[in-house]
């Protein structure tokens, strides 16, 4: 099949039909063609295959957990996260090359969060006390180096939520549960990870910003509901915004801008409850988020055409021919 193929390829070279740049990049996108049907079905076994991995470790918790010692929990739960682990090692291991791109590692990085997932359980029963910040670092200990190994998209949001769990439980903790330490930091990790993403050590921009984007939103928020810290939260939720209207203007990637529009209405529509005192009803509450959204609509449409111009009037007309 392969040298029929070349031999076509190379009769429409000596024809003229086309160079042999052309031929030999049609060969390589041929021969990188979308893999056979198995390798979906295999990818979908894995898949199935660790979800019910952990499915019966979670029904085995919920129908006997109560009746075993915590040295069991833990025997379970590290026995089910080596399993994880060395199926998605077994998967990745023998193509570390092609990290993230095919059916092998995807399988394989389902596998390493499910891992994440059961270390970070089975921490939480050996740690007393710090628990919640303990086992997030465990959980994203092993799915910060299952990414460096695979950098396969499924870790991604993993490590984003371990990163987030670990960072607001230890602020927390080491100030006596005092939540607007937790959305500081929350918000220092949103802005360190966004920073990972635009120098390249996560790979997935999209992904990555939006995540970072969600982090720093979510820091913001930590002192909504508190008269103490609702001036603060709101106003942080302010800056997270304008600052991914900003990176907008640079990456062009759109769940910036949904960051943006969206922490600046929420923003507004609590800095004018907080204002009046509650006393702005539920119609005048929608009209100004529909005013704030029509507003960001048209600046984004602004900055947009501001980086995408049309010349179509004022292009110059080729020259003419002598």
């Amino acid at each position: 099949m392969t040298g029929s193929r070349d031999e076509a390829l190379a009769r429409l070279v000596r024809q003229g039909v086309i160079s042999a740049k052309q031929a030999m990049a049609v060969s390589e996108a041929l021969q990188h063609g979308p893999p056979p049907a198995r390798a979906r079905w295999a990818e979908v076994a894995g898949y199935v295959g660790g979800g019910l991995l952990l499915g019966g470790a979670l029904s085995l918790a919920a129908t006997s957990w109560a009746q075993l010692s915590r040295i069991a929990h833990v025997v379970i739960l590290l026995a089910v996260t080596a399993a994880l682990l060395a199926a998605g090692m077994a998967l990745v291991g023998a193509r570390p090359r092609e990290r993230g791109t095919t059916a092998r590692s995807r399988s394989g990085s389902v596998s390493m969060t499910l891992a994440s997932a059961t270390a970070a359980l089975a921490t939480a029963e050996i740690a007393a006390g710090h628990t919640p910040a303990v086992a997030g670092a465990v959980g994203l200990l092993v799915t910060a180096l299952c990414y460096a190994l695979t950098r396969a998209a499924p870790l991604v949001p993993a490590c984003a939520f371990f990163a987030a769990l670990t960072t607001g439980s230890l602020a927390s903790e080491l100030t006596g549960g005092f939540v607007l330490s937790a959305g500081l930091s929350l918000v220092g990790l949103g802005v360190a990870w966004t920073a990972l993403v635009l120098t390249g050590v996560i790979e997935q921009r999209a992904l990555g910003l939006g995540l970072g984007a969600a982090i720093a939103l979510f820091g913001g928020q930590q002192g909504v509901g508190y008269e103490p810290t609702m001036v603060w939260a709101y106003m942080m939720t302010a800056a997270v915004a304008v600052a991914c209207l900003l990176l907008y203007r640079r990456e062009r990637i759109w769940v910036l801008l949904a960051a943006g529009v969206g922490g600046c209405t929420l923003a507004i529509l609590e800095a004018i409850w907080h204002w009046t005192g509650g006393a702005v009803g539920g119609s005048a509450i929608v009209m100004i988020a529909g005013g704030v959204l029509v507003a960001a609509s048209v600046l984004g449409i602004r900055w947009h055409h501001t980086a995408h111009p049309t010349h179509a009037k004022g292009r110059e007309d080729p020259a003419p021919r002598p």
